[in-house]
């Protein structure tokens, strides 16, 4: 945690533990450079290239994901306050960015690609892995404006598998890409009616409080900020490949319903193995990057329990 950041001292950090390179960098970036490529002004990244900008390009974390990942955002959606575009910067090679109408056909693809938005017909991750199974709160939906679609659930969702003997270490996934809506509730469900997106098999995440800091009225605090649903997805995704490392500790405070914990496999292996395979170990961990940054400048300024986000209903 940043020393500056005296503000969340006494409260828990989220980040806390997560495998996450150090963002004080961004801290000692001063004033704003041209972008290489639409010549534009900008602070850490362009978000009309989604490309950083070359003061730091060396400097800040890539990712690798073991999917690739397209994020269809709505027109009024505004480039520079969407956390989507942080997925694009920090994993260029695997995460793609459309504007509403202009996205691809996903229809002929349908049996490798999912989509993660809440509807009558949603599954969980780990029934994307033939998992059985038990959700034992019914699936309601709100119809509110929130974060990410993947998350409305108007009651917090709790799984617990019935039979774990099918669970066992994947040479390959279910899936190889997944679609994700960046817009209000609003905005998504025109976006669902269309025909190339609605054929997709629809996804719901687990709950996990969302630690944004911009507040949507009516939101309860697990309706997560795109990139937080993301990592959230691959989290899932990747503990029920794989497994989740038992000295891995980055997800203490992120206050995640322990039903994740439930349906994961526990496995002993080295504090340090980050291999793509490997139990989860923070290997997605780096996607909250610049949203960590940001999170610790809105503290160094505003009290936590000050602001209207975090006084949400949980």
């Amino acid at each position: 945690m940043s020393p500056k950041c005296s503000k969340v001292t006494s409260r828990k950090y989220p980040f806390e533990n997560m495998r996450l390179d150090d963002h004080t960098v961004l801290d000692t970036i001063e004033g704003r450079h041209d972008c290489l490529r639409c010549q534009r002004s900008r602070k850490f990244f362009c978000y009309n290239c989604y490309i950083p900008i070359p003061n730091i390009a060396e400097l800040i974390p890539k990712v690798s994901l073991p999917i690739d990942i397209d994020i269809i955002k709505h027109k009024k959606e505004i480039d520079g306050k969407s956390t989507a575009i942080h997925a694009a910067v920090l994993a260029p090679h695997n995460v793609r960015i459309y504007t509403y109408p202009n996205i691809p056909d996903y229809q002929k693809d349908r049996e490798d690609v999912i989509l993660i938005f809440p509807s009558a017909q949603s599954i969980t991750v780990p029934q994307l892995f033939e998992r059985k199974v038990k959700i034992c709160n019914e699936h309601t939906f709100a119809y509110h404006k929130g974060y990410n679609v993947g998350t409305l659930l108007k009651r917090r969702m709790k799984e617990i598998i019935e039979d774990d003997s099918v669970q066992r270490r994947l040479e390959y996934l279910p899936l190889k890409k997944a679609i994700f809506i960046d817009s209000t509730w609003n905005q998504s469900r025109s976006i669902y009616k269309d025909e190339r997106v609605k054929c997709l098999k629809s996804v719901v995440l687990q709950n996990r409080s969302s630690q944004f800091w911009r507040h949507q009225k009516n939101s309860p605090r697990w309706y997560l900020a795109t990139i937080e649903a993301i990592h959230q997805f691959l989290l899932e995704l990747h503990i029920n490949a794989w497994g989740l490392n038992s000295k891995y500790k980055g997800l203490e405070n992120l206050e995640i319903d322990d039903s994740l914990y439930k349906i994961a496999q526990i496995i002993e292996t080295g504090v340090n193995n980050v291999e793509p395979t490997a139990p989860y170990n923070g290997q997605y961990d780096n996607l909250m990057y610049f949203f960590a940054n940001m999170y610790n400048l809105i503290h160094k300024y505003y009290d936590h329990n000050e602001l209207k986000s975090y006084r949400r209903p949980i």
